[in-house]
């Protein structure tokens, strides 16, 4: 960090990628999903996006941490993780941390996820997280926001990803569902535990009148869905009532990516991801995504008017190279190095 401090006394307010994206003013230090914490002093205020682990570090870290409610609620019944000096940001509410302005934005990932946008004295910087930008069964779309930096994911951002319409896939699934039932199997969804199995768990609610019964890994995230007004129904496999259905009824299995364990009768088992896309193999696939596909993204950059581009995980290259020749903007991949000064980069 002394790098870091030392650049910004010599030219102002500072933007750069330490394992995580760091905002420095004269009298602040705000660092966003970080993934290692060992260089974040404890004087810093880390935010963090949403709750999926591998942008939750943060809340690890020994000073502040902010996010909403959801995000933390979510990661503490995932991780059984009580979080300590911990301040809410509520979205589209503006949150003033000395010289510099915080507003939480949707990112329509999962429930409480966001993007956040901070003002400095000299700039407005929007980092997005993991973000989708089409309205589903529990989240609404994530909105562009004009700003002087764009700091943006590629977890799909090449050509290759165009997802098909959220209905045409949800369609899919179920089709596929009621056919491995009157094949006498059990059809089993392989889906994130948070923000995908809810929506899978709605799916099935909305279109069907299938019992759900879930893995008892996502009952806490799906209460956590119910308390912020989302209608799920559904059982867990561990409860009398979810075991019997399991063992003698018609219904859908929710579970984890991982989980092959038997359920008791014939499974028929699929995923449901953007990889999907990419995925060969003998289970079922379907490209239900909660990021935004490789068109979503270049259309969120376009609208958001910015005059840099940072751009972190996933086909970063390519995008870059799209961005700075079809859009004319200046656009780059975030370093793997461990520390760099990206306002330094033009």
């Amino acid at each position: 960090m002394r790098h870091l401090r030392r650049e910004k006394r010599a030219r102002g307010d500072k933007i750069a990628w330490l394992d995580g994206l760091v905002v420095a003013t004269s009298s602040v230090t705000i660092v966003i999903d970080p993934v290692k914490l060992r260089t974040i002093s404890s004087t810093s205020r880390v935010l963090v996006s949403h709750a999926h682990s591998d942008h939750t570090r943060g809340f690890r870290h020994k000073g502040m941490k902010q996010s909403t409610t959801e995000t933390r609620e979510i990661h503490s019944v995932l991780n059984s993780h009580r979080v300590s000096n911990f301040q809410a940001i509520d979205l589209n509410r503006k949150v003033s941390i000395d010289d510099v302005e915080v507003k939480a934005l949707n990112a329509g990932h999962m429930l409480g996820s966001a993007q956040f946008l901070v003002r400095t004295p000299e700039s407005s910087i929007l980092y997005t997280g993991d973000i989708n930008c089409v309205d589903t069964l529990t989240t609404k779309a994530a909105q562009p926001h004009r700003c002087d930096v764009l700091v943006i994911e590629a977890t799909y951002g090449s050509p290759f990803y165009h997802f098909p319409s959220r209905e045409t896939i949800y369609a899919n699934v179920v089709e596929w569902a009621v056919d491995m039932i009157k094949q006498g199997y059990i059809p089993c969804l392989h889906v994130y535990a948070a923000g995908k199995a809810q929506e899978i768990v709605r799916l099935f609610n909305v279109y069907t009148h299938l019992p759900v019964i879930v893995n008892p890994l996502l009952d806490g995230v799906n209460m956590a869905y119910q308390k912020a007004g989302h209608a799920l129904d559904w059982m867990s496999a561990a409860s009398v009532e979810g075991g019997e259905v399991l063992e003698n009824n018609p219904c859908v299995y929710v579970t984890t990516p991982n989980d092959r364990r038997s359920i008791g009768r014939k499974t028929a088992r699929a995923f449901a991801t953007g990889w999907a896309l990419s995925m060969r193999g003998r289970n079922a696939a379907f490209p239900l995504s909660s990021h935004a596909d490789f068109e979503q993204l270049v259309s969120f950059i376009k609208a958001c008017s910015p005059r840099k581009v940072y751009i972190f995980t996933g086909s970063a290259e390519g995008l870059r190279r799209l961005i700075r020749t079809e859009l004319g903007l200046e656009a780059k991949a975030v370093p793997s190095i461990n520390q760099r000064t990206l306002s330094d980069d033009y």
